[in-house]
């Protein structure tokens, strides 16, 4: 879809308010600038991760993932590495 477009179809969001995401299943879990937390599932699940990657968006489960492999602590489970990134 390219960075031109700044907003995605059913989203009430542009691109510019969302911080980042985690995905379970087909439902997104959004983070958004203003420290709420939405909900959202796409018409397309792989258009609009690609669509949130394009905008910038961070993917949290892959930089929790990225963290793990690069810290030599014994593993705190993913939904708490994936909490501590969307609190910071």
């Amino acid at each position: 879809m390219g960075t031109a477009k700044n907003t995605y179809p059913a989203l009430q969001y542009p691109a510019s308010d969302l911080s980042a995401f985690a995905v379970c299943i087909d439902m997104f879990i959004i983070s958004l600038k203003n420290g709420e937390i939405i909900h959202f599932t796409p018409d397309n699940v792989q258009r609009f991760y690609d669509w949130l990657i394009d905008h910038s968006v961070r993917d949290v489960q892959n930089e929790a993932i990225v963290r793990q492999e690069n810290i030599a602590t014994p593993s705190v489970g993913l939904f708490k590495r994936i909490m501590k990134i969307f609190i910071k």
